[in-house]
Order: structure tokens, then sequence, then C-alpha cells
């Protein structure tokens, strides 16, 4: 049984058969069932049957051949109605009406139960419908043990060092959040995933040609978006996991190709309104410029890839030439973690957001084809606005503030008025004119605190910030002056001792303190007539 556990998931990472290891995944399994009506089935019915299997993560149905009489239709639903999708007449519509098809896949249905019904409104009904085979998404369990039997290269495939994807809810609020809005989970022919992006305004997806590389695959995937967690911490780790909106469930390929691995398909409706969109940078990046990466690794909910225990904390590009896993020219490199089902990601630069590659294999450095090649190969098919422009300065931040909250403290605050900026850097004066840099901060942070200043001292502070193109202009500038800091009293000292020696009495005592002026001496004949006869110096016992 390991055996054949292991076979499988190998031929799930290499189904290409390269040294490199693609990142298209399978996930689920084929189930070859006939399922079909009477041929012709009689008007005026209702036919239901059930797909069913514990714990799958999808149920997903082929038809082989699919011919209502009018005004007929299927209906494949979840059982408690919240995703449906109907059939009529011929079959599927597909690239916005200029074809039907009578064998195709139907959109998937989460959880692990799908219902067909077939409703008929004609006195003679028709022909109608034969499926041949359904697929049911692999349950966590079952994936579990087949990651267990392998070997540790083989089960983290694309995962450099540590895992340090996130979820994508976890950004939310900044700008990788809004671009990541635009990446959507394919399933392909029923049992395959990728990733896919909306590039320019025109409602276009780009994925990879190993992904989607014919018409009729293009017609028989389902373009998935938002399909994430509520929150940070919701767990979308599964097949599927975590369902979004189904926008499309066909598209028209435009272009392809296999040396350059990407292809861009049209949808049926343009959601770039909804979504937003995309824009490639058409020049190769800089090595060491810091990127991230959103994507559906493992067909899993949305996880973005932008910190590295690798590259010194932040996804970066390594290389402009890596080896290419297939065709050429050069890969882009990085060591920014993906997983099977991440091909055909964006890879964004951190400061502009613009694409600077296509994701396509793995194997640490992990690689995706250099967009100018695709631009130049795209010509005429390129989509409207999608090249972005060159890296600008950021805005520069206003409203500084600054306030003594102790009298080793100041903190300081400002607006943000940038969504390109790669951090603030931080500046402070001792008498208003000559300022030096004290510290940066990351991009999208609005507050700081100076604890290396002195008490009753005036310090002016003004903050830029800035990103590869530059810096921006100052902000105002702010000052405080911190407070003298309070003087505590010392710590009492303890084991007083009195011993007389003749007509003396000398005293000892422990010193619990280390910053006294010295000590008061009392004496009286009663606890309560005390008084003080003298004083001696610190540290005195």
């Amino acid at each position: 049984m390991r055996k054949l556990l292991t076979f499988f998931v190998i031929v799930m990472f290499l189904s290409l058969g390269s040294t490199c290891l693609y990142s298209k995944v399978k996930v689920g399994e084929h189930v070859f069932e006939k399922v079909d009506t009477p041929h012709p089935y009689p008007g005026r019915t209702v036919f239901e049957h059930v797909f069913h299997y514990p714990n799958a993560g999808y149920i997903s149905i082929h038809f082989s051949k699919f011919d209502l009489a009018r005004g007929d239709y299927v209906e494949i639903s979840s059982p408690d109605g919240k995703f449906y999708y109907t059939y009529r007449e011929k079959g599927k519509v597909v690239r916005g009406g200029a074809a039907v098809l009578s064998e195709f896949w139907a959109t998937h249905i989460p959880g692990d139960t799908a219902i067909l019904r077939l409703y008929s409104h004609s006195r003679k009904g028709g022909w109608g419908f034969e499926i041949d085979q359904w697929v049911r998404g692999f349950e966590p369990a079952y994936i579990d043990a087949v990651l267990s039997g392998l070997e540790e290269d083989a089960q983290l495939e694309a995962i450099c060092n540590n895992d340090d994807k996130e979820w994508a809810k976890c950004y939310e609020g900044t700008t990788m959040y809004d671009k990541a809005r635009a990446v959507c989970r394919l399933l392909m022919n029923g049992s395959s995933a990728c990733t896919g992006w909306l590039l320019g305004s025109e409602g276009h997806v780009m994925t990879n040609n190993h992904c989607i590389g014919s018409q009729s695959t293009a017609d028989n995937t389902d373009y998935e978006f938002m399909a994430e967690g509520a929150t940070c911490t919701t767990n979308c780790t599964g097949w599927l996991a975590c369902p979004g909106i189904v926008e499309a469930t066909s598209g028209t390929l435009i272009k392809n190709d296999y040396n350059l691995d990407y292809t861009l398909i049209l949808l049926p409706t343009n959601i770039t309104g909804t979504y937003g969109y995309l824009q490639l940078r058409d020049t190769l990046p800089i090595i060491g410029e810091r990127m991230y990466i959103p994507q559906h690794p493992g067909a899993w909910g949305k996880q973005l890839a932008v910190d590295s225990d690798v590259d010194g904390g932040y996804c970066v590009v390594y290389s402009t030439n890596q080896t290419p896993c297939i065709g050429g020219p050069g890969d882009i490199g990085y060591y920014c973690d993906t997983a099977g089902g991440s091909s055909g990601s964006p890879v964004l630069a951190y400061d502009d957001h613009l694409v600077i590659s296509l994701h396509h294999c793995a194997n640490c450095p992990n690689r995706g084809l250099p967009i100018p090649a695709i631009i130049s190969h795209l010509g005429s098919a390129l989509p409207n606005d999608a090249i972005g422009g060159p890296v600008t300065p950021p805005a520069a931040p206003t409203g500084l503030t600054a306030n003594a909250v102790a009298c080793d403290q100041i903190d300081l605050s400002w607006t943000d008025n940038a969504d390109n900026e790669s951090g603030f850097k931080i500046e402070r004066s001792p008498d208003g004119t000559n300022f030096s840099q004290m510290d940066t901060v990351g991009a999208n942070v609005t507050n700081y605190s100076d604890t290396t200043v002195a008490e009753n001292t005036t310090y002016w502070y003004r903050v830029k910030a800035y990103n590869s193109a530059g810096d921006s202009a100052y902000s105002n500038t702010a000052n405080a002056t911190t407070p003298t800091c309070p003087v505590e009293p010392p710590a009492a000292p303890t084991n007083l001792k009195a011993k007389q020696k003749g007509k003396r009495i000398e005293l000892t005592w422990t010193d619990n303190s280390n910053d006294e002026d010295g000590f008061r001496i009392y004496r009286g004949l009663s606890p309560t007539t005390l008084a003080e006869i003298g004083t001696v110096g610190p540290n005195t016992t």
C-alpha cells in the first residue's frame, strides 16, 4: 500500500516528466460510474441522483452526452442549496454563448455530496443525458496519509526551508491584499488545480500553458475568485477549501506558448470592476528586489508568500537567468515558498506591485517566466492596460505629531499618503536644524516610539517614505520636550542590629538600594519618640 501511495504523489508532482517540479496538482480521484436517464426520458418527470463520498472535498460531474428537450434542464446543487448550477437543453454554454458543449465537466460542488435533478416541462421528453464519471475531491486525512509516506524533500516540494506563507486575510488592509483580489483558483477538468489572475482591464486571465493548454480545457475550467478564509486564523487547508465565487466556468483561449509556459484566456464577462486587475512590468526585475506571490497552493484557500527565512526575512529576486524548467529564455529565480497548485501565480514586485514573473515550477530556487518575453510573444494580443508604469517615489507623509509620554519616551504618529512605499525613514535633531536618520520602519506603519531620549530635553523629528525609486519629500517637523524623571525613594534597609561596646552602641544594617544619597539615623527611648541624631554617606552599612 505504501508503494501505491508514493507512486500516486510522484505522478501528482512530476506529471510533466521534467527535472523541475511543476506545481499543477491533482486534487481529486476519478470515479468511473455510469449514470443516465432513459433514452428517451418521458416528459413531465423528475429524475434525481445523489453523488456522495464521505469527507470528500468536492464533487465534480462529467457528462459524456447531454441532449434535453426544449425548456428542460438539469440542476446540480449542494444539499443545503447554497451552491447550485443549471444546464439547459443542449448542454453547457461556453465562451459567452459562442458554443454549447454536449460533453463537459459541470461546475464543482464544495463538500462531499452533490444532488442532480432533471426537471422536465415538455410533454414528450428528450434523449436525456449520460454521465460516465465523476470526481471526488481528496479528503484531508487521505492526503495526510499519502504525504506521511514520502521522503522529506518530496513532502515539501517547493517549500524552501520553513513554510513562510500566510493566509490572505492576514494582509487585509494592505496593497498586497488588494492586488491579490485579482487572483483566482482554477479547477481544470474536474480534478487538476492551478492559480490564475486577471491581467489588464478587459477581463483576461493569465495562467500557465501546462495548466490550460487547449480550448477544451479552457471550456472545462472553474474560475473561482475570493476563495479565502473569513479571518487570518480561518483554516483553509484542504482541496478547494474556503469556497469563493465561481465567476466563470469557461473561457476563450486567446494565445499560449509551450516554451514560455503561458496561456491567456478571455472570460465571458469582464469582472475587473469587482476584483481589479494586475499589470506587467516590461523590464526584468533587479536581483535582490523584494517581491511577493499571491497563490492557491495545493488548491487551498488563498495564501500570500511575503516573507522568507532563506532570503534574510523577505522574499526577494535571487536570479534573472535561472536554468529554465522548460524551453527558454532563463527563468526568474526566488526562494519564496510555493506548492503544488501554485502554477500560474503572479510574482509581484513589492514596491510597485507590478507582475515581474509568471510562476511555473519549483525546486528551490523556485522559478517563473520573465515577463518581457511574454509581452513580446503576446504582441497585438496584449490586453488593454496590461503594462504598468515605472516606479515613482512615494507620496510624502503628513500630520506628524510628537508626544512626550514619559521622561524617557517620545511617541510619533503620522498619516501614510502612499500606496507604494517600502517603508519610512525617521530623522531626529537636537536643535531643529541638524537632522540625522535614527531608524526605519516598514510599509503601512504610522507610528514610532523613541526610547533613546534623555529627560528634560527637546527633540525635533521629521519622517519621509521611501522605495526603490527614491525618497518622498519630508513630512512637517514636530518636536516634544521630555519631563524631568521623578526620583523614586530608595529601598529601605533591613536587618538593623544594635550592639553595645562599652559606652558606645554600634549599629549595622543591610543596604538594599543602589541609588541612595545616604542614611538618616534616628534614636529614641521608645518607638514613638524617635528623633534624627545624624546621617552617614551612601553604601554605609
